[in-house]
């Protein structure tokens, strides 16, 4: 009937034909895993690559394709053509909108990768076989998202980017701002790891010098902490894979690099590396070797997922090329790295936890009242005598000394030997850190600028308590709209009440001083 409609003829002058040539496309698919092997030939590739072991795919083609795939290979070859099917997450825009042409919301992963301007992303829009209609529909979507173009952000960036939404089954609502955070992550880690690689200029490795560096009697709390905690990192970097969690592999690898590496334990080498004197030299090399271990491997595990920055970072370790002929060419040839249980140490991690909680302190303290970079301040610790608080503080002095920016620590001074105008934060209730501010604050300075920030607070929040408690609020306001100004009330109320007791502490600090 439709053929007798559109050539406007009767049926005694229509004669229809079925294609003989026709091959339902997922047909064809099903028979792949073993068709391209040679296969109906007992070829030697069928051989060797048939069944495979794990198939990658989206959740949506599982019936069209995997299914097919499944009963053609029992069927015809009687053996599942893999054990394992891993589905991957859908990509969609930000706004979780599937990505269409029509919508013009298609993003290019070369366009991440080299960036890509405004002008050309509308040109391609041009170029294209859409109606005028869902053209300048599609052109104001691309110009409301990508205002300036889409930057450049590398294929590693890109990669790492998206592993890191990765949640099996669920759908990726791609954001290319956080690809750009990714990429700023890419140039931390470069620019961490030459900064650090000064560090090791003058160190030799050796093949087994994780070994020879835990058999050595020469390490700190700080290097054994960092040695546990990369230890911990490729267990569960190397657990994430095998269980297909590549999101939580890539958050482990990010916060190992970001939190513990570069926050951490850089920061704390610095001054071990810097003192050449003869009496240092054990502490230095430990320092070294744990720096060259963390690095190496650290690069090793990330890089599955970052694999040009690596690559180009691995090869600039100092020593490379000397390390025997075991030594691999190429960090893609090196073996992925393993967690060795016994160098786990939880009481290195623990008394590191003690340490930075303190640390923590002395920042906070340094911060409220406003103690500049440059100078150094004199603190005071109190834990409880004999326990680990007191023998981590005592053993790690010189890291608070470094990351507290102190002149100098003192733990568990007699309480004579404390100044009365002192800052002080309760950490927990084992620790409190006290901060000498003798000779370190105006006070009349800090009142005057107090009071003037909490006459401001108190003014807006005076606006806005006439604005909820007018007549009809209630009835004619929003749901949302009340909650926004609830919250915004509970901020203005808990800052004018913190500088209040702000202003309190400074006048009761400057009035010790003045005695």
């Amino acid at each position: 009937e439709k053929a007798m409609k559109l050539l406007s003829c009767d049926r005694s002058n229509l004669i229809l034909e079925r294609d003989e040539d026709v091959l339902d496309t997922w047909f064809s698919s099903g028979l792949f895993p073993f068709s391209v092997m040679g296969w109906p030939d007992q070829t030697d590739d069928l051989k060797a690559f048939y069944p495979t072991s794990l198939l990658e795919t989206g959740s949506d083609i599982i019936f069209f394709w995997v299914a097919r795939m499944v009963m053609m290979g029992l069927e015809l070859t009687d053996t599942l053509p893999f054990h394992t099917v891993y589905l991957h997450a859908m990509v969609r825009d930000k706004e979780g909108r599937k990505m269409s042409k029509s919508l013009g919301n298609v993003i290019d992963p070369l366009e991440v990768i080299h960036g890509c301007s405004l002008e050309s992303l509308l040109a391609k829009l041009d170029g294209g076989n859409l109606p005028t209609k869902e053209v300048e529909r599609a052109k104001k979507d691309q110009a409301k998202v990508f205002p300036t173009g889409i930057p450049e952000c590398g294929s590693d960036a890109l990669r790492f980017g998206l592993l890191a939404y990765t949640r099996q089954g669920k759908d990726v609502n791609l954001d290319i701002q956080q690809v750009v955070g990714y990429r700023n992550f890419c140039n931390k880690l470069w620019n961490a790891t030459k900064f650090a690689l000064q560090f090791i200029s003058d160190f030799s490795p050796t093949p087994t010098l994780l070994k020879d560096l835990m058999e050595s009697g020469k390490m700190a709390i700080r290097d054994e902490y960092m040695i546990s905690t990369l230890m911990n990192a490729v267990e569960n970097v190397d657990n994430c894979f095998t269980e297909y969690k590549f999101g939580d592999a890539q958050s482990v690898s990010y916060s190992l690099w970001m939190d513990s590496i570069c926050d951490v334990f850089i920061e704390l080498m610095k001054p071990i590396v810097y003192d050449l004197t003869p009496e240092n030299a054990d502490a230095r090399w430990a320092v070294q070797a744990t720096l060259w271990i963390t690095i190496e491997t650290g690069l090793r595990l990330l890089h599955p997922m970052m694999p040009f920055v690596t690559e180009e970072l691995w090869h600039r370790l100092p020593g490379r090329g000397t390390l025997g002929d075991t030594e691999p060419k190429s960090i893609m040839l090196a073996p992925y790295p393993e967690c060795v249980t016994e160098y786990k140490n939880s009481k290195a991690e623990e008394s590191m936890k003690i340490t930075m909680d303190i640390i923590r302190a002395c920042r906070s303290l340094r911060s409220s009242y406003n103690i500049g970079n440059k100078v150094l301040t004199t603190f005071f610790v109190k834990v409880p005598p004999g326990g680990a608080h007191e023998e981590a503080a005592l053993k790690q002095t010189r890291d608070v000394m470094t990351l507290g920016r102190a002149g100098s620590v003192i733990v568990n001074a007699k309480p004579e030997d404390i100044p009365q105008s002192v800052g002080i934060v309760i950490v927990d209730e084992s620790t409190t850190v006290q901060m000498d501010l003798t000779g370190l604050v105006d006070y009349d300075a800090e009142i005057l600028k107090l009071g003037k920030s909490l006459s401001k607070t108190l003014a807006l929040e005076s606006t806005l308590t006439k604005k909820v408690t007018a007549p009809g609020y209630e009835e004619k306001a929003s749901e949302l709209l009340k909650k926004v100004n609830r919250d915004k009330l509970e901020g203005f109320q808990k800052k004018s009440a913190e500088m209040e007791i702000a202003i309190t502490n400074f006048k009761r600090l400057a009035g010790l001083e003045k005695k």
